[in-house]
C-alpha cells in the first residue's frame, strides 16, 4: 500500500537537545515548574518576567533573550529559565544562518548555471563540449560507487568495515578523475573554464575531507557507528554537491538547472522578496520566457514545459496575475505533451527533450523497450464514447461545488481538441492530420466554436454539450480521428479547467479504480510525493516493509517504475503501477543524495500493514514509547495518516501518557497527507469538549457541520500541534480546528490547503466514473482551508512559524528514518540516534522550549502575567 502525498516541498532543522533523557537542571530548565519570589525588583524599561516569558511563548526567543539579561538575576529557577531561553535563542540564530548561507549558494548556483548556458555554444564549436561531458560523466559513475554510510547505524562492526573499505577504494579511484575534467579546460582563460577548475578543487578538498572521515571513523560499538554515520552524512552531502556543480556545468540545458536553483533560492528567501528585484533574477525570468516562447514555435513541447511549469512556480507569492499568465501557457505546453506522449512516439524524443524529463543526465542512456513503454491510445480510449462525455457534463452541472464558468470550461474543451489536430507528433497516430487541407478544415471549424464562445452571453450546460457536437460533426468531414479519442481529449480539457481534483476515471482504469476502493492490491510500503513534472519522491518506507528491505530510503527520486519514467505521470497511475499481485516484482529505478549515478531496486510486493500513530522511540518489543520529556512530563504523538484505526491508537497513547501523569502534549502532523474525515474529527474530540469542528458547503449540497462531544482525554493541559507544507486535508481539519478553539499553540509552516470533497459518480452502468468535487470544509472560524488558484490565503497559518531549509529537512529526516526503526540495536545506539533527531529537528525543540516556557509562565501569580513591551 502507497500513502499518497500531494507536494513536496520537505523542511528540517538544526538544534540541541534538552529532554527525553536526563540532563542537569542548570543546562536546560528546572524539573519542575518554578515558584515565584515573593518580591521581584523593578526591572529597567518597565521588563517583568511574566513580560519576558509572554514574548518568548509568542515565539520570539532572541527578543525574549535579549530581554531576559536586563531581569535581575534571581533564584535558580529563573536562571534555569535564562538558560533554556538562550538555548533556544542561539538555535534559531544557527538555523537562521544555516539558511542564509544556503540561500547564498542557492544564488550562486544559478549565477553558475547561466554562465554554463552562455559558453555552451563556444565549448560545442571548439569540440570540447563532448569531451567534457565524456569526462564528468565517468566521474558521475564513479562517485556512484562509493556508497553512502547511512546505514552504519544498523550494520554490525565487520559489515561497517567492509562497506569502509569500499568505499576507500572508490574514492581512491576519484582524484585521477578530477584531475581530467581540470586538465581539460587548464588552458582556457574564460570565466566558465576558471569556474569550473574552482569547482574541481572544492571537490578535491571535499574529496579529503570525506576520505578522512572513512578512515577516522570509529566502527567498535553500535553507538559509534551512529555518530560516524552522522559525520559522514555531512560529508557526502557535501561531496554530493560538489560533483552536482560540476556536472551542472555540462548539461545540454542549463537554463534548467538555473530555475530549478532559483526556485530553491525563492524557498529559502521566505517572505523576502527582494530577490525578484536583482539582476540575475530578472534575466532569468527574461531568458527562459523567451526560450518558452521559442519552444513553442518549433514544436519542442517538452521544453516549452519545462520553462512555464518553472516560471509559474516562481511567480507564485509573487505576482498572482504573471502567475496566471505562466500557468495558462504551461497548461498549453502540457497538452502538446500529453498528445505527444500518447499520440506520438517517445523514440523520436531528442536529446533535448530527454533532457527535460532528465535534467541531470550528462549522457542518455541506451534506449530498450521499457525505456519507451507506453500505454496503447487504443488501449487508453477503448470504451469511451460521446454519451459518455454527455453524461459526465450533465452530472457536472448537477453536483460541482461552485457555479461551473461555462465560457471557461468550453474554451478548455476546444482547445485540447485543438492541440491534438495541430501537435505534428500526432501524425504517429492519425495520418490524416497529415493531410493540410484537411487538418486546417478541422481546426477552421473548433476556431469558429471558440469564437462563437467569446462572443456570445449566458453559456450554459447546453452549449458546451453542442459544442462537443461540433467537434465531432466537423471530424468526420475532415480529418476523422476516432470518436473515442476526440470524446477524451473534449472532457479532459473541461475537467483540466475546474480543479486539481476533479477528473474522468475511463474504463481503461476502471478496473484498477475499484481494486483500489476494495483494498484488493499489494504494494511495496513506501509513503510518496509528487511535483508536477518531478520524478515520485519517497517521504519514507513503513517499518518492515518489502521497500525498507530492499533499501529504499527517505528523499529517494524514484526516476522510473519498471522503466517508465514518472515525471510526467499523475500519483494515482503511479500508485498504480507500484502495488500489484502479492509475490509479483516491481523495479524502482532511483537516485539519491550520494548516489549520482541512478540504480535499479527490485522489489516484490506483498501485504503491506501501516502503523498511523507513533512515539518517540520504539522499544525492542515493537510498541512505541510516547514520552518525550518524561521529567517533565510532555509527551509526543506523531500521526502520519488519518485511517479508521488511528483514533483508537491516539486515545491509547493519551491514556497510556494520563497514567504516567501528562501535562503537555505535541501532536506531530507534518507530512501527514490526510485520509477520514471521521477519523479527523474524533481525534479532535480528544482536545475539545463542545463546539464546532468542521463544515462543509456545497453548491448542490446540503451544508453539514460536525461539532465536537465531551468525552475527550486530553481536555485540559498544554498541547502544541506541529504542521509543514505536507500537512494536508484531514489533518488540517485537526490543526485548524484546535487552533480556532485556542486549544493549541501551532507551530511550523502553513499548511498544503487541501479541504476540498470530491464524489465518486458512475456513467454509462459504470463503464466509467467522474471525480467531481462538490464541497468545501470550513474551519470554525468560517476560514475555507482549499487554496483555490490566485489565492492568498489557505490552510493553517502557524501561531509560532518555524522556517526550515531543505537540507535541514534532509538531515533530521534520515535521522529519523532510522529511530523510526532502530528497535532491535543497541538501546544506548538508538539514544544516540535520537538526541542526534532532536538537535537537527528545530520546529520540534522550539515546540519543547514553547512547552515549557509557558509552564513556567502560567505558574506565575496573576500580577506578573501582563505583558510587557520590550524595546
Amino acid at each position: 500500500m502507497i500513502a499518497k502525498w500531494n507536494r513536496p516541498a520537505l523542511l528540517a532543522v538544526l538544534g540541541l537537545i534538552l529532554a527525553a533523557w536526563p540532563i542537569a537542571a542548570a543546562q536546560d530548565s528546572p524539573a519542575t515548574a518554578p515558584t515565584r519570589p515573593a518580591t521581584l525588583a523593578a526591572a529597567p524599561d518597565s521588563v517583568s518576567y511574566g513580560g519576558v516569558l509572554d514574548i518568548a511563548v509568542a515565539g520570539d526567543f532572541g527578543k525574549a533573550y535579549a530581554a531576559f539579561q536586563r531581569l535581575p538575576s534571581a533564584g535558580p529557577d529563573r536562571q534555569a529559565a535564562l538558560a533554556l531561553l538562550g538555548r533556544q535563542a542561539e538555535r534559531t540564530a544557527a538555523s537562521a544562518r544555516e539558511r542564509e548561507g544556503e540561500l547564498n549558494d542557492a544564488i550562486a548556483r544559478v549565477k553558475q548555471a547561466m554562465l554554463a548556458q552562455d559558453y555552451q555554444g563556444q565549448l560545442k564549436k571548439s569540440g570540447l563540449f563532448d569531451r567534457l561531458r565524456a569526462a564528468v560523466g565517468k566521474l558521475v559513475t564513479a562517485y556512484g560507487d562509493v556508497g553512502t554510510g547511512d546505514d552504519l547505524a544498523t550494520d554490525g562492526a565487520d559489515a561497517a568495515t567492509q562497506r569502509r573499505t569500499k568505499a576507500l577504494e572508490a574514492l581512491d579511484k576519484l582524484s585521477p578523475l578530477l584531475d581530467g575534467v581540470q586538465a581539460l579546460v587548464a588552458a582556457d582563460k574564460a570565466p566558465y573554464a576558471a569556474t569550473l577548475r574552482e569547482m574541481v578543487t572544492r571537490s578535491k578538498a571535499r574529496l579529503q575531507d570525506m576520505r578522512q572521515a572513512w578512515q577516522g571513523a570509529d566502527l567498535k560499538t553500535p553507538s559509534a557507528r551512529v555518530d560516524a554515520s552522522g559525520l559522514l552524512w555531512e560529508k557526502q552531502t557535501d561531496m554530493a554537491l560538489s560533483i552536482t556543480d560540476i556536472q551542472g556545468m555540462v548539461v545540454l540545458k542549463p537554463w534548467q538547472s538555473a530555475l530549478t536553483q532559483a526556485r530553491l533560492a525563492q524557498e529559502l528567501a521566505g517572505q523576502d522578496h527582494s530577490y525578484a528585484q536583482q539582476e540575475w533574477y530578472k534575466n532569468l525570468i527574461d531568458a527562459t520566457l523567451a526560450r518558452g516562447d521559442a519552444a513553442i514555435k518549433d514544436a519542442r513541447w517538452f521544453e516549452a514545459l519545462a520553462a512555464y511549469t518553472m516560471l509559474e512556480e516562481l511567480a507564485k507569492n509573487l505576482d498572482p496575475a504573471q502567475e496566471q499568465f505562466f500557468a495558462d501557457k504551461a497548461k498549453l505546453a502540457r497538452q502538446h505533451v500529453r498528445v505527444l506522449r500518447l499520440y506520438g512516439d517517445s523514440n523520436d524524443l531528442t536529446a533535448e527533450e530527454d533532457s527535460v524529463l532528465n535534467p541531470g543526465a550528462t549522457t542518455r542512456p541506451a534506449t530498450t523497450k521499457a525505456d519507451d513503454a507506453q500505454i496503447s491510445w487504443r488501449d487508453m480510449t477503448a470504451g469511451i464514447d460521446a454519451n459518455m462525455v454527455k453524461r459526465a457534463i450533465e452530472r457536472l452541472n448537477d453536483s460541482y461545488v461552485t457555479a461551473v464558468d461555462y465560457r471557461k470550461v468550453i474554451r478548455g474543451s476546444l482547445q485540447a481538441v485543438k492541440v491534438l489536430a495541430i501537435t505534428p507528433q500526432a501524425t504517429k497516430s492519425f495520418p490524416s492530420l497529415a493531410d493540410k487541407a484537411l487538418r486546417d478544415k478541422f481546426v477552421e471549424a473548433v476556431d469558429a466554436q471558440l469564437k462563437i464562445t467569446q462572443t456570445r452571453d449566458n453559456l450554459d450546460q447546453l452549449d458546451l454539450t453542442l459544442a462537443l457536437d461540433s467537434v465531432l460533426r466537423a471530424s468526420e468531414s475532415s480529418v476523422r480521428i476516432p470518436t473515442s479519442v476526440l470524446s477524451l481529449e473534449f472532457a479532459d480539457g473541461l475537467l483540466d479547467e475546474l480543479d486539481r481534483f476533479s477528473s474522468m476515471i475511463w474504463p481503461y482504469d476502471v478496473a484498477d479504480f475499484i481494486k483500489q476502493t476494495m483494498g484488493e492490491f499489494y504494494g511495496v510500503g513506501v509513503q510518496i510525493t509528487k511535483e508536477p513534472g518531478q520524478p515520485l519522491e519517497v517521504v519514507t518506507p513503513l517499518p518492515d516493509s518489502p521497500g525498507f528491505r530492499a533499501g529504499i530510503k527517505v528523499g529517494d527520486k524514484i526516476l522510473k517504475v519498471d522503466g517508465r519514467a514518472t515525471e510526467d505521470l499523475g500519483v494515482d497511475k503511479l500508485v498504480r503501477m507500484i502495488t500489484g499481485k502479492k509475490g509479483s516484482t516491481v523495479v524502482l529505478t532511483i537516485t539519491r543524495a550520494g548516489l549520482v549515478k541512478p540504480i535499479d531496486i527490485p522489489i516484490v510486493r506483498d501485504e503491506i500493514h501501516i502503523r498511523t500513530v507513533k512515539g518517540w522511540r520504539m522499544a525492542n518489543d515493537g510498541n512505541w514509547d510516547f514520552w518525550l520529556d518524561a521529567q517533565n512530563k510532555i509527551g509526543y504523538i506523531r500521526v502520519t495518516q488519518f485511517t479508521d484505526t488511528t483514533p483508537g491508537d491516539v486515545t491509547a497513547a493519551l491514556k497510556d501518557l494520563r497514567a504516567g501523569g501528562l501535562k503537555s502534549l505535541i501532536l506531530d502532523l507534518r507530512f501527514d497527507p490526510g485520509g477520514l474525515l471521521n477519523s479527523a474529527t474524533r481525534i479532535v474530540d480528544e482536545f475539545v469538549s463542545e463546539g464546532r469542528i468542521v463544515s462543509t458547503r456545497g453548491r448542490q449540497v446540503r451544508q453539514s457541520a460536525i461539532d465536537a462531544r465531551r468525552n475527550g482525554q486530553f481536555l485540559t493541559g498544554d498541547l502544541v500541534v506541529l504542521v509543514n507544507e505536507q500537512s494536508a486535508s484531514a489533518s488540517e481539519i485537526v490543526s485548524g480546528a484546535l487552533k480556532d478553539h485556542h486549544r493549541a499553540i501551532i507551530v511550523g509552516h502553513r499548511s498544503y490547503g487541501k479541504g476540498s470533497v470530491q464524489n465518486i459518480i458512475p456513467l454509462e452502468d459504470k463503464k466509467a466514473f467522474l471525480k467531481v468535487t462538490t464541497a468545501y470544509y470550513y474551519l470554525p472560524s468560517g476560514r475555507l482551508l482549499h487554496r483555490k488558484n490566485g489565492s492568498t490565503d489557505w490552510g493553517v497559518d502557524p501561531d509560532v512559524v518555524v522556517d526550515v531549509t531543505p537540507r535541514q529537512m534532509k538531515r533530521w529526516q534520515d535521522i529519523r528514518r532510522k529511530t523510526d526503526l532502530l528497535m532491535d540495536v543497541d538501546a544506548a545506539a538508538l539514544t544516540d540516534a535520537l538526541k542526534k533527531q532532536y538537535e537537527a529537528d528545530i520546529q520540534l525543540n522550539s515546540a519543547v522550549a514553547l512547552l515549557r516556557l509557558k509552564a513556567l509562565r502560567d505558574a506565575l501569580p496573576p500580577p506578573q502575567k501582563a505583558v510587557a513591551e520590550v524595546k
